[in-house]
């Protein structure tokens, strides 16, 4: 059947069935349509004012459709409107947990599907941003991290808001058959005859789609499943066809996990689709989730208490995934609701978060395989950080550390037990460490063994970052251990072992060599007096080399002891650390030592330290979002001003620390002046400036990117904004003297890393580094240029001759924490991330500092010369001095305890703090 123009109109998929009362619901209200003219659902929609996405939902059968569509359907069709209403609340109240009137306002860990749409909150700006993009684009993608919210968005924002004739799919293993049956049934074609078109040739997708009788919203969810469980040709093929058929008639989405966005930079028909038509969805507002959590049961006509309300954001707030777990938490609280109430009572009763995701993780690991449990068991071990003497904390593990199949990754995800971001991946709720009890006894039988896995792990990364010195493998005691783990180990760690284990075998072996020929020379030899004596210092130097590893491997494993211990007794750590490096200088023993000493003298003020103190101090405001100031008065710090910085964070500090760029997510910046720390206050600058991310040494000239991605600079006090000739800049960097500004920007799937001059004119391109890259501006001409394709790499210059740039240093394989920090002077330079602490003087290029950090969780640096500042997870600075000799003083000045017997036994006892004269 056609109309007039040959367009084909859309015909619904028919019931499988109609054996429960809520498909003969479903299938009478269809018949009741039918009735009353075969009403489109473009046509219903014009007389209900509801879109035809939410009526199609509203008519599949797959949920109860709310009252207020019931009734709007059956009165654009002339049905009686008492009877249906007498009917849905009878089925209404067969519901689980739902009353008469009140089905359930949430969906739990499901994605919010159209039909969702009365009762999905919190990401109205987002939706609204979306939207809008989608009507500017043809080709549109939606990235955020798993479990996000990604699909919830593309659902019950984007679809439920479009006027189009929606499509949404995701690609499978065989994404031609899966686009085939969305299609025919649009166009009420049979599905051979449309898949048969498509697998001819990609072009076909943009014909079929012409023939719908209105414009099209086609969603492809999942879209990462193109590089998981698609063939190549595949793969090739939907990307040919969605790109190909995204035009004025036809809007295409995809929706695409975030560690995925490097795999959709390698093919340019992406590339150029995705151009400017990306939205990042990142982690709700505090004012977001309360309006998500509040506003369904609102709708319901019931209430929240304002204690549940309050107690849900501080359970979730800053956690991944917040969306599945408060839906998941209420969903169950609803079924324990006392009338129109949702308590604090209830939500206690099923146990909050943790017990929504305990129970979860149950069910879902019962469904594996005995091989996908045992995957499923290493793979939540590496996710973990056994405490001493403090809980048991979630680790971020990269992604290509795992030896775990990506479709249990998956699976995983998609119960919303793990989060995947760009490339890694992590717990998605530490509550799981308490609340899930097989994991708990699987920490608690196996915590000396996670402790060895962890160091082992921290320890490839070493060898891998120095080249696969084979200096730094495993000997001894350590290897021994490392050898019982190798069934827990990854490809990388089993190299690592491997390598370890030939070069003790081809150590022994030599020994075994050098053995044998003093046996044979002795068996030759008379009772010369000479050769006798040569023969006694060979066995003396054997014997001296003994010793010297016995020292070496009982001096690793001290270390490793002491680092457990630096959380709750660092300055037994540090004398332990001290004990062993003494008894063999070992790289491992100065790490524990210098980290060791640093937690011992860690220091906290007020609320916590949002960053590591300088000029002033900054701190978390007491009962609001703000900040806190505070003035050095010699030694000690008094409080100033309070910095009224709701909703806003720190982007960049002048390298004088009297003026600061604050951001409100990517949308605004605003500038404060510090000089007067009991006056703090607000630059107003011009309103075309864009989004401020740099400036130079005293904040007085300053970098921006305005929204048509153009390059601007502008002088506080001057009356006018000036643009830069660059197009489709992404970040700017202002030299610390002013004498120049570099920009980071696109160019094809790279970006040009660009330096100019503040009056607009291009002087040399410095670097081409993969796409997305910021860049960052020190002092005495450096900078810092992060790229972030698939793992951070950081590359340092000194850019002061534009001649002769030079790279001072390199960072590759750096996690998503990775930072790097400018000692004020330009002498050194730090890089910073979730495993190594790094410095190198910025004259020489040679590195003055490496430091393994894992586990700690270290952020933030401060540099000071060769003295570096971090901050641990509790907001407290650790100072962590690089003069070994100055640290060993200090730990020597008051001293902890160190069990000789226990740690170094078969070894003449010291004293850490004296040396061989006797002198400390």
């Amino acid at each position: 059947m056609t109309t007039d123009g040959g367009a084909v109109p859309r015909q619904e998929r028919p019931l499988e069935s109609e054996d429960t009362p809520l498909l003969r619901f479903a299938g009478d209200l269809r018949r009741l349509r039918l009735r009353a003219g075969r009403l489109s659902y473009r046509e219903l929609g014009k007389r209900t004012n509801y879109s035809a996405a939410a009526l199609s939902e509203a008519l599949s059968g797959r949920r109860l459709p709310s009252l207020a569509v019931t009734g709007a359907v059956v009165r654009a069709c002339g049905g009686d409107i008492d009877e249906w209403t007498e009917r849905w609340r009878h089925l209404a109240s067969a519901q689980p947990g739902a009353s008469a009137d009140t089905p359930a306002p949430y969906v739990g860990l499901a994605p919010y599907q159209v039909g969702d749409a009365d009762r999905f909150f919190g990401r109205e700006a987002v939706t609204d941003t979306l939207v809008k993009l989608v009507d500017d684009r043809p080709f549109v993608g939606v990235f955020g991290s798993s479990g996000a919210g990604k699909s919830s968005l593309l659902r019950a924002g984007l679809v439920a808001r479009s006027r189009r004739i929606p499509i949404v799919i995701t690609p499978g293993a065989d994404p031609i058959s899966e686009l085939a049956v969305a299609v025919a049934n649009v166009a009420d074609e049979p599905v051979d005859r449309v898949r048969g078109d498509l697998a001819a040739g990609p072009e076909a997708l943009r014909g079929w789609l012409a023939k719908a009788t209105g414009d099209v919203l086609l969603v492809v969810d999942q879209f990462e499943e193109a590089f998981t469980l698609c063939h190549e040709a595949d793969r090739d093929w939907l990307i040919r066809a969605l790109t190909n058929a995204a035009g004025p008639h036809a809007r295409i989405v995809v929706g695409v996990r975030a560690d995925f966005y490097g795999h959709c930079a390698r093919h340019p028909e992406l590339v150029t689709a995705l151009h400017r038509a990306q939205v990042m969805l990142g982690p709700m507002s505090t004012e977001e989730l309360r309006s998500a959590i509040t506003e369904p049961a609102a709708r319901a006509g019931a209430t929240i208490e304002t204690a549940l309300v309050a107690r849900l954001v501080s359970d979730v707030a800053g956690q991944p995934s917040v969306l599945p777990l408060v839906s998941h938490a209420l969903a169950e609280t609803w079924q324990r609701r006392r009338g129109m109430v949702v308590t604090l009572t209830g939500y206690d009763d099923v146990g909050g978060v943790e017990h929504a995701l305990a129970r979860t993780a149950e069910r879902t690991f019962e469904q594996f395989t005995e091989e996908e449990r045992t995957a499923a068991r290493l793979l939540f071990l590496r996710l973990v950080v056994p405490g001493d003497g403090t809980e048991d904390t979630k680790r971020r593990a990269r992604r290509t550390d795992l030896p775990v199949p990506d479709a249990l990754l998956d699976r995983l995800a998609a119960s919303r037990l793990i989060t995947i971001s760009r490339d890694s991946v992590e717990l998605t709720h530490e509550a799981l460490l308490r609340a899930w009890p097989r994991l708990a006894g699987w920490i608690s039988q196996d915590r000396d063994g996670l402790r060895a896995q962890h160091r082992l792990a921290e320890a490839t990364a070493i060898w891998e970052s120095h080249d696969r010195d084979p200096d730094t493998l495993y000997r001894g005691a350590r290897l021994d251990q490392a050898a019982a783990l190798r069934d827990r180990l990854n490809r990388h760690e089993r190299e690592f072992l491997d390598a370890g284990l030939a070069a003790d075998d081809a150590r022994t072996k030599a020994d075994r060599r050098a053995t044998n020929r003093l046996r044979r020379l002795a068996a030759g030899l008379t009772a010369l007096a000479v050769l006798l004596a040569g023969t006694a210092l060979a066995a003396i130097a054997a014997q001296h080399k003994a010793a010297r590893q016995r020292n070496e491997a009982l001096s690793l494993r001290a270390s490793d002891t002491a680092r457990d211990m630096i959380a709750g007794r660092p300055r037994d750590a540090a004398t332990l650390a001290l004990a062993a490096y003494r008894l063999a200088p070992t790289p491992e023993a100065r790490d524990v030592l210098l980290l060791a000493h640093a937690a011992a003298g860690a220091t906290t003020l007020g609320r916590g330290y949002a960053s590591p103190p300088g000029r002033f101090a900054v701190t978390y405001a007491a009962g609001t979002d703000d900040e806190q100031l505070w003035r050095r008065v010699g030694t000690t710090w008094r409080p100033a001003a309070t910095l009224r910085t709701a909703n806003s964070y720190l982007r960049v500090n002048s390298i004088d620390e009297r003026r600061a760029i604050y951001w409100a997510g990517n949308t605004r910046s605003f500038l404060w002046d510090l000089a007067d720390l009991d006056h703090p206050r607000r630059i107003t600058v011009p309103a075309d400036l864009g989004m401020m991310d740099s400036m130079d040494r005293t904040g007085s000239l300053l970098g921006a990117v305005g929204t048509d991605r153009t390059a601007r600079v502008w002088r506080v006090g001057d009356r006018s904004v000036r643009r830069l000739p660059a197009t489709e800049v992404l970040g700017t960097a202002v030299l610390a003297d002013g004498s120049g500004i570099v920009l980071s920007r696109r160019d094809g799937a790279q970006d040009a890393i660009e330096k100019w001059t503040p009056d607009g004119r291009l002087t040399t391109t410095l670097l081409r580094v993969p796409h997305p890259a910021v860049v960052q501006a020190g002092p005495a001409g450096l900078i810092v240029i992060t790229s972030y394709l698939s793992s951070a790499n950081m590359t340092i210059m000194d850019v002061r001759d534009q001649h002769a740039p030079r790279v001072v240093a390199r960072a590759d394989g750096l996690d998503e924490t990775g930072t790097a920090a400018f000692d004020p002077t330009g002498r050194t330079v730090a890089v910073v991330d979730g495993a190594e602490a790094r410095i190198w003087d910025a004259g020489t290029g040679a590195q003055i500092l490496s430091l393994r950090t894992q586990g700690l969780h270290l952020s933030t640096p401060r540099l000071d010369g060769g003295e570096l500042s971090l901050l641990d997870g509790k907001s407290a600075v650790w100072r962590i001095d690089s003069d070994l000799n100055a640290v060993i003083r200090q730990t020597c000045a008051s001293p902890g305890t160190v069990d000789w017997d226990s740690n170094f036994p078969g070894t003449a006892r010291k004293q850490p703090c004296l040396r061989t004269d006797g002198t400390p």
